[in-house]
């Protein structure tokens, strides 16, 4: 029972440092801002199996372009929201830049800086499926009808449909589309989640799962029989 408790304890020892070490991290997380501390390893990248997603959505306005890559929104290589509900297109009023994604309305400028979000409670209509400019007004195809707004996008009227040129993706030249590598790439593993995964054995896959729940009986046999060889000595 000594030899094997020697044996196990010098197992147990490796799992015991990797845990205590991921584990002490993981609980300064917002210390250390791990969560926002993306990884730019290829290696790593390669291993959770991250790449450009294929046929990103792209459409143009004023010279610029408006992509989206997974769920990260850019204006041009500027990366201007990530989370973002599917991108349905995008117009321009005067200065500024209207951008329509499933649930909300961006405005940023002509240079991508986000000036404003506008949602239901700002009366957007709900389920756009296509926008449109037309003699500076605001025309959204939703999903109960065709509504417009002026450039202030204080009020709303449904309208029958016009003739109007609906906002349509458009295909990404290749070179635009590698530049965007770096930036997309780097903005979607954290180094949080790669510390969790490491201390869970998730970073190994499913075995890495499986090998953690050893190291767990292992820790558990080992306090046993250190109880036992105590008691044994001192009976």
């Amino acid at each position: 029972m000594y030899l094997w408790h020697r044996y196990m304890g010098l197992t147990a020892a490796v799992f015991v440092v990797i845990l205590a070490a991921t584990g002490l991290t993981l609980n300064h997380t917002e210390a250390l801002g791990l969560d926002s501390r993306m990884i730019n390893s290829s290696t790593l990248l390669d291993w959770y199996g991250i790449t450009l997603p294929k046929d990103p959505v792209g459409f143009t306005v004023a010279d610029h372009w408006i992509r989206q890559l997974g769920q990260q929104l850019y204006f041009d290589e500027q990366e201007i929201q990530d989370d973002t509900g599917r991108l349905i297109g995008v117009a321009r009023l005067d200065d500024i830049v209207v951008i329509a994604l499933q649930e909300q309305l961006l405005l940023t400028t002509l240079t991508g800086q986000l000036i404003e979000c506008l949602g239901s409670a700002e009366g957007v209509p709900a389920g756009m499926r296509a926008i449109a400019s037309n003699d500076n007004s605001l025309l959204v195809l939703a999903a109960h009808g065709t509504y417009i707004t002026d450039s202030d996008f204080m009020e709303w009227q449904e309208i029958s449909a016009p003739a109007v040129n609906w906002s349509g993706p458009t295909d990404i030249p290749a070179s635009l589309y590698q530049r965007l590598a770096p930036a997309y790439l780097g903005s979607v593993l954290s180094t949080e989640r790669v510390i969790l995964d490491i201390h869970s054995g998730r970073i190994l896959g499913p075995w890495g799962v499986y090998i953690m729940d050893i190291a767990a009986v292992l820790f558990i046999l080992l306090a046993a029989a250190g109880i036992w060889l105590w008691a044994k000595r001192y009976r």
